[in-house]
């Protein structure tokens, strides 16, 4: 059931063009950019979003969530060209931090609705609050307050994100519209620049990759490294990919066909072996979802970007990577990093699951900085597991509350887009999510900016039948 997309409220935003003010922004960005005042946009950029964010916020709760989507595909790369035009690398850059602080106003959500929070389409997200907030009591006294609360900002925003969506599903025909159109178009601006960085590595971004010290991603010459585009790094920019191009699939016209083009060529140059797993999954789901008629066209969509993609890889230096980590599938037992994520699941498995209490927020990850007097990531500063990484942080009362959330989401989500087969952006909603899941075998993909991707694909569907329901109801057009 495809529901009737032109209602009043999006003629109401067309007229309002909700989309001139972040525009203005960004443009304004670029402007002081090429000024070479990378000062001023340190300053500016993260104040200047606050500003926008809460003005979207305010007007159009889906031009909300699409600006901070943009926030966080072209945050990275402003910073990195900040720091050229300021002539040296600042290591703890403010400009990162837009995207976290436009994201945590998703939480005065839960304060203008709250009446929702006691709602059962609100139970699961309790759920995992319930469960976070367990982890932050326990990480408080194993660990320190700063990291324990600064671990929790990072993990509870995708909570209030999804809230936020669910509490404003009468806006949803316009999340469907401003959604395809926000990955549509960031696949395109991220994909492309992916495929020139690879060409030619700009100077900015061959400054980071000196002093960032990211000596996995390889050498600042031109085919010389794995793709990070407008993101911080592979892992990032391949979730971010996987996640646009199973949205894609909802959408039409040329900007799809170029992003969609551009965008899995550069998946692919990034060499994420997860995130090519994560979108074969997902892909499969939201084609198995759909109606046939649908499914034949989309199957069709994908053979011919495949085949426009050829051409690209018949160049060595193209090619040469992507078939390298390509023959790890072959010979997966020789592979080291395969061998390495099997022993730290060996050894690992009994201390995840054996401490009962865990340890709280602020022992795994960035949070773990706050809690050394170096400033230095602790000893699970980077860790390779979500599904190790959940019952150690959470413990078994936590771990019990988050993955009976995460499940009701998930189940709740494939119901709802199943009951409506001819709507591919659901389907592909729910693959997204089906997606992410399916990595946390290789890191926690329900923290930062992919949980917000995957409650945006497991809220998506709710919405979307809760509103064709009132249609229905109302006796309005539902096909």
């Amino acid at each position: 059931m495809d529901l009737a997309l032109d209602t009043p409220a999006r003629r109401n935003q067309r007229q309002l063009h909700p989309a001139l003010v972040p525009g203005l922004f960004f443009a304004f960005v670029l402007l002081l950019i090429l000024l070479r005042l990378g000062r001023v946009v340190e300053l500016f950029y993260p104040a200047g979003a606050v500003l926008v964010g809460l003005l979207c916020y305010r007007r159009s709760p889906t031009q909300y969530v699409s600006f901070m989507c943009w926030l966080y595909f072209l945050s990275p790369e402003v910073r990195r060209l900040a720091d050229f035009s300021n002539g040296a690398y600042n290591p703890i850059s403010p400009i990162q931090m837009a995207p976290v602080l436009v994201a945590v106003m998703s939480g005065l959500t839960v304060l203008t609705h709250y009446r929702v929070v006691a709602t059962k389409r609100a139970f699961p997200s309790l759920l995992l609050v319930l469960a976070l907030a367990y982890a932050l009591v326990v990480g408080c006294i194993r660990n320190t307050i700063p990291s324990a609360v600064f671990s929790l900002s990072y993990t509870i925003i995708p909570v209030f994100v999804g809230f936020h969506i669910l509490a404003t599903w009468k806006h949803y025909p316009i999340y469907a519209r401003v959604l395809i159109t926000t990955f549509s178009w960031g696949m395109l601006v991220v994909g492309v620049y992916g495929v020139i960085q690879y060409v030619l590595m700009p100077p900015w971004d061959a400054m980071w990759l000196l002093h960032s010290g990211m000596n996995s991603v390889g050498e600042p010459f031109p085919f010389s490294f794995r793709l990070f585009s407008t993101l911080n790094s592979p892992g990032p920019l391949a979730t971010v990919l996987m996640s646009g191009l199973l949205f894609m699939v909802a959408g039409r016209g040329k900007v799809v066909w170029v992003g969609a083009l551009s965008g899995l060529a550069v998946l692919l140059l990034t060499a994420v072996r997860a995130a090519w797993g994560g979108l074969i999954i997902g892909g499969l789901y939201a084609l198995a979802c759909i109606d046939g008629r649908t499914r034949s066209r989309v199957i069709l969509a994908i053979l011919i970007v495949a085949a426009l993609s050829v051409p690209m890889f018949t160049i060595d230096e193209f090619a040469k990577r992507v078939l390298d980590r390509m023959q790890t599938f072959s010979s997966i037992q020789d592979d080291h990093s395969f061998q390495e994520r099997l022993q730290f699941y060996e050894s690992f498995l009994s201390v995840a699951t054996s401490d009962i209490a865990g340890q709280g927020m602020g022992s795994v990850g960035i949070g773990t900085k706050l809690d050394s007097a170096t400033s230095q990531l602790g000893k699970f500063g980077v860790f390779d597991s979500g599904l190790m990484e959940i019952p150690y942080v959470m413990g078994w009362p936590g771990t019990l509350l988050y993955s009976t959330g995460l499940l009701w989401m998930l189940g709740r989500a494939m119901k709802r887009g199943l009951a409506m087969k001819s709507n591919r952006l659901l389907a592909a909603a729910v693959g997204t999510s089906i997606a992410l899941v399916s990595m946390l075998v290789f890191c926690n993909t329900l923290n930062g900016f992919d949980g917000i991707l995957f409650q945006i694909g497991v809220t998506l569907p709710v919405i979307g039948h809760r509103y064709a329901r009132m249609l229905a109801a109302q006796g309005g057009p539902s096909a």
